[in-house]
């Protein structure tokens, strides 16, 4: 799995600078280390090199290197690089992706469990390229191991700090940009070795010129070897130029301006960048002989050095138009051929060919996973620009991204697609008789989402929908072609919230559910299945109901479990979670969250990693906690780019109750209104009365009790008719003494059931952190990492040379530890709970 080696020294040996060694030397003394510098500066050269020295040939070494790919398949090559070591470690880490905060000990578990025998080194090369929120906090749960034959490497560019940083960390080694500069000696050894005979002069000049970066002393030994001369120009891009460009056949500057632009390039990509069956044998041996290229064995692909990457997209931008148009054709056919539709129709997009990219097998499961890409606003653009006449020879496609217009808020883009749909329909051309039908009833289908959440009318669509899709030969799904992988719930884990359109119409919503839904799931292959189930499990639970919301969660679960229907499975876990804080069982809750916890190791796709995260961020916030809240809901806009349109009011609800447990008013009171209009235009009642309820409280806070009791009373107007007591409830009691100023007002006694469950949430919730606040929380991550090690017997130094601290160090952390934990001795700190 490992890189060819770049570049190919005479005697197969590499020049390293003496401190550059020397941090090298120290890759086996640490459990994990970060080479970090910018692109150019041989990291990867020089790890592999290292690796690759006589004495380490009893050694493992397996590599995997980042290419940009989407992260589950990333998640998917570092198991597999973890399988080489320990099989069992490998599968318990799969089943954790997408890596979050909230998982980062569990990940640190795994690794310190991991069994491995011998010497191994794991590298993850181009780490930069991994997309995850955690960059560095992902860093410091690999290194938690503490195996003394396990040793994990990270290369990379420049990482952000958010999300954690190791930087500071005493047990990973670190080596950085100022590591990498060669000082006079190495760059002469350096030239040397290149096949360059250089005089004392010669070596002045190149570490003048170069500054002592390797690109630039490799590239100025090449031409030197190559012509017996220094490149004299100025900058890097020149320097190509000389030594690179200026030797270069034709037909290879033809073939590298074309594979330049693609990320990187498989064999059989290259060869149709290249307008060829396959690679040509001195192509392979160009390819395989640059030290700016590398062969990545485990991907079986090329990958050009950003330095030459950027040098030849420059070339091309200067090429003639027919030329540049046949590369991009080229380039683009190599992406659909990799099944990189996205890439491919970007591609395509350039030469206006409309057809080239409505002939793409794009489907909905895979618009659902390039979401996060902005897959959609390209599809506007590319509707945008194509004819009517083009866009009519593709209806089934039309359908696809009318749904996903639909759902990202595209109205314009959606109603024009539907008015295509209907003219399609009026004149069908060449369609089959079956085709036209599976057409009409999925357009109704398509339309019934017009009338979202007034269930009568959707009905009305999907009884249409169903009698055209029955005359279809062959059974056609609808949701083959519409839905993908599409959650029911359009990715937020709430039916209450999209359906309870109407003040006082709650109860008639629900048995518009029940007659409802039968039929829908019919016509659209099981999904929705459990939807009415959760509807009324999550209105007794926000009525104070707990034992029928329990049970009817427990329904639900059942039936959408057996329906593949994971979005609403999700839904029933969160009530279950919220039933346990109200109850202020403890046990519950934790267990609740292991349950939601288990649902992204069942599943890779995106919306469902979401959903898992919303999850599991609503319960934080349920019981006051804000730490671990992802970051893309931290942020209004990231929020609106993660979640369908539909989603957008439910998101912004918890969006609002972080801004308000932070205390950061000045942005609850600039957002709730917007977002109010948002919920009040989509009738969408309970984000609507959320926001009303925060208001209330922020204001109360403030001591702005007017203000305070007008949003409660416009809250309370919202919610007594349908009994929607629990939303009150969340924020404990300090609502009891705003309820009993508007007492009056309501009837009396009309607001004890719910003043009594504002009283009752508050102890739940204080049972509950008592369950899941334990005394660890007394003691800093390294001190809990002391503890641990001391119970487990290890004495002061062998305990500061696993962490790579002093003994002195450890022995002034394990007498605060003592103190914190009102232990005296080390037989008591056995027995601690910690």
């Amino acid at each position: 799995m490992q890189k060819e080696a770049t570049p190919r020294f005479r005697g197969g040996t590499c020049v390293f600078p003496r401190h550059l060694r020397t941090l090298l030397e120290r890759i086996p003394d640490h459990p994990l280390t970060v080479v970090e510098a910018p692109s150019g500066f041989g990291k990867t050269t020089a790890v592999r090199e290292f690796l690759g020295e006589p004495v380490r040939v009893n050694s493992r070494r397996n590599w995997y290197t980042c290419f940009g790919e989407r992260a589950s398949k990333a998640w998917e090559g570092f198991c597999r690089l973890f399988g080489n070591v320990d099989m069992e470690a490998a599968r318990k880490l799969k089943r954790l992706f997408p890596p979050t905060v909230e998982i980062l000990p569990d990940i640190a578990a795994i690794l310190g469990q991991c069994r491995c025998d011998v010497e191994t080194y794991l590298v993850i090369d181009n780490y930069q390229l991994f997309e995850t929120d955690i960059p560095c906090g992902l860093i410091g749960a690999f290194s938690a191991h503490g195996n003394e034959n396990l040793h994990i490497v990270f290369i990379t560019q420049p990482l952000p700090s958010f999300g954690g940083d190791f930087r500071h960390s005493g047990h990973i080694h670190r080596l950085d940009t100022r590591d990498f500069f060669f000082d006079r000696e190495s760059t002469a050894r350096l030239c040397r070795l290149s096949g360059a005979n250089v005089s004392e002069s010669d070596v002045d000049y190149i570490q003048s010129v170069s500054e002592g970066w390797v690109s630039a002393i490799l590239l100025q030994a090449s031409n030197f070897r190559e012509t017996g001369s220094f490149a004299r120009v100025p900058d890097m891009e020149g320097l190509l130029e000389t030594a690179v460009w200026d030797r270069m056949s034709g037909e290879n500057r033809t073939f590298l301006m074309g594979v330049s632009l693609l990320d990187a390039f498989t064999p059989r990509q290259g060869a149709l960048a290249g307008g060829w069956t396959t690679l040509p044998e001195d192509v392979t041996r160009m390819l395989r002989s640059s030290f700016f290229i590398s062969y990545i064995a485990d991907k079986g692909a090329y990958s050009i050095h950003s330095i030459l990457r950027e040098y030849l997209r420059k070339q091309f931008e200067n090429q003639p138009s027919a030329l540049a148009d046949l590369l991009v054709r080229r380039a683009g056919d190599a992406c659909r051929d990799a099944s990189d539709y996205f890439e491919a129709a970007k591609f395509y997009m350039k030469l206006r060919d409309c057809d080239a990219i409505l002939s793409l097998p794009f489907s909905g499961t895979y618009l659902n996973e390039q979401k996060e890409k902005e897959i959609i606003s390209f599809l506007e653009r590319l509707v945008s620009d194509c004819s009517e006449e083009t866009l009519r020879r593709y209806p089934f496609t039309l359908l696809l991204f009318a749904f996903h217009f639909l759902k990202s808020g595209m109205r314009d883009r959606f109603s024009r697609m539907v008015n295509l749909l209907r003219s399609i329909i009026a004149s069908p051309g060449n369609l089959s008789e079956d085709d036209l039908s599976r057409l009409k009833g999925e357009t109704a289908l398509l339309l019934s989402f017009t009338e979202f959440n007034d269930i009568a009318k959707m009905s009305a669509y999907h009884r249409e929908a169903l009698a055209h899709l029955s005359s279809a030969g062959g059974g056609a799904s609808p949701r083959t072609v519409i839905f993908g992988l599409t959650p029911w719930t359009f990715g937020i884990p709430s039916v209450l919230s999209l359906y309870w359109s109407r003040t006082g119409g709650l109860d008639e919503s629900l048995d518009l559910m029940d007659e409802c839904m039968p039929l829908y799931v019919k016509l659209a292959g099981g999904h929705g299945t459990g939807a009415d189930v959760m509807m009324r499990a999550e209105a007794h639970l926000c009525r104070g109901e707990e034992k029928e919301a329990e049970t009817l969660s427990h329904k639900a679960l059942y039936i959408a479990r057996g329906a593949g229907q994971t979005s609403l499975c999700l839904c029933a876990e969160l009530v279950l979670g919220r039933l346990a804080i109200l109850r202020g069982d403890g046990a519950a809750y934790g267990a609740v969250r292991k349950n939601i916890s288990g649902y992204r190791k069942e599943s890779s796709e995106r919306s469902i990693a979401r959903m898992v995260e919303l999850c599991l961020a609503v319960l934080d916030l349920s019981v006051g906690k804000t730490e671990k809240i992802p970051v893309w809901l931290r942020k209004a806009e990231s929020l609106r780019k993660v979640l369908y349109i539909q989603g957008h009011p439910y998101g912004l609800m918890f969006y609002a109750r972080l801004l308000f447990l932070e205390k950061r008013y000045p942005e609850l009171y600039g957002m709730a209104e917007p977002a109010m209009e948002m919920a009040s235009g989509m009738k969408y009642e309970l984000p609507r009365l959320w926001m009303l309820l925060h208001l209330a409280a922020s204001k109360n806070d403030e001591g702005q009790s007017v203000q305070a009791l007008e949003y409660l009373g416009r809250a309370l107007l919202t919610a007594l008719p349908d009994r929607m007591h629990l939303p009150f409830a969340e924020f404990g009691i300090s609502m009891v003494p705003l309820l009993q100023a508007v007492k009056k007002d309501f009837g009396g006694e009309a607001l004890e059931p719910v003043m009594n469950l504002c009283r009752r949430c508050a102890a739940g919730l204080s049972s509950v952190l008592a369950r899941i606040e334990p005394k660890l929380s007394l003691l800093t991550p390294r001190e809990r990492e002391i503890a641990l090690l001391a119970r487990d017997r290890l004495t002061a130094a062998e305990i500061g040379s696993r962490l790579f601290i002093s003994e002195n160090t450890v022995k002034s952390a394990l007498k605060l530890i003592y103190s914190k934990l009102d232990v005296h001795s080390r037989s008591e700190l056995v027995k601690k709970d910690f």
